[in-house]
């Protein structure tokens, strides 16, 4: 049975970044834990976006393990996450349509974080070109409002409660196309753990693992819960 995060999101305090000293715990798990025999091996076709502020240097080690299961995985290609949602989706989705042309087969997109935001955006876009959806430590509710750029994003002068209000209104008309993995971490310092359970689609599956934030793509854990999630019919 998955786990399912009944935690009510709230905004996060500047001290809950200390959560994030979790990484060296799970850069430490990551160079122990080299050894694949005892994952499910496929070949899915995968493209992996990184979080805000990350590129595909981040997601290095998630892409290469999967490599090694036998799967063919692409990184966004894009450079650095700046947060154009949009703006991105419309950049990604020639790449998207040649692997689905050269594999074909539909995609599954991996995204952390924001990255996990900009795959829900491509799929309602073009859902013949995704197969699946698995988010790792993304806002799926209330935009930045409960996320470590809230800060930011007030002194700018946003509204963060009108952005949560139209990210709700939006996601209530527009369903999303294919199943969704959401997998999330109690510890989490960046994205409280509350806004990654998605209130308005009912295939979504809920998973929690022992890590930080940052260290979503580096540890075992998630590493298991992904290898597995491709390896269903």
């Amino acid at each position: 049975m998955p786990a399912i995060p009944l935690i009510t999101p709230a905004p996060l305090k500047a001290a809950d970044l200390l959560r994030e000293w979790r990484l060296l715990k799970d850069l430490a798990h990551c160079a122990r834990d080299r050894d694949l025999a005892d994952l499910p091996r496929g070949q899915s076709s995968v493209m992996v976006i990184p979080g805000f502020g990350a590129g595909d240097w981040a997601t290095g080690i998630l892409r290469g393990r999967l490599s090694r299961l036998g799967h063919h995985v692409y990184g966004w290609g894009l450079g650095i996450n700046k947060g154009q949602v949009e703006v991105d989706v419309e950049r990604l989705l020639p790449k998207l349509t040649a692997i689905v042309a050269r594999r074909e087969q539909p995609v599954t997109l991996v995204g952390w974080s924001l990255g996990g935001v900009i795959a829900r955006q491509m799929a309602r876009k073009r859902p013949d070109l995704v197969a699946d959806l698995i988010a790792l430590g993304s806002p799926l509710v209330g935009g930045p409002k409960f996320t470590f750029t809230a800060a930011w994003y007030a002194r700018k002068g946003l509204d963060l409660d009108a952005i949560a209000a139209k990210v709700d209104a939006y996601e209530s008309r527009h369903a999303l196309p294919c199943p969704l993995l959401s997998i999330f971490t109690p510890h989490d310092g960046m994205v409280h753990p509350g806004a990654s359970h998605d209130p308005h689609h009912p295939e979504v599956t809920y998973r929690e693992v022992d890590a930080s934030h940052l260290g979503l793509c580096v540890a075992p854990e998630v590493l298991e819960v992904i290898a597995q999630r491709l390896a269903r019919p």
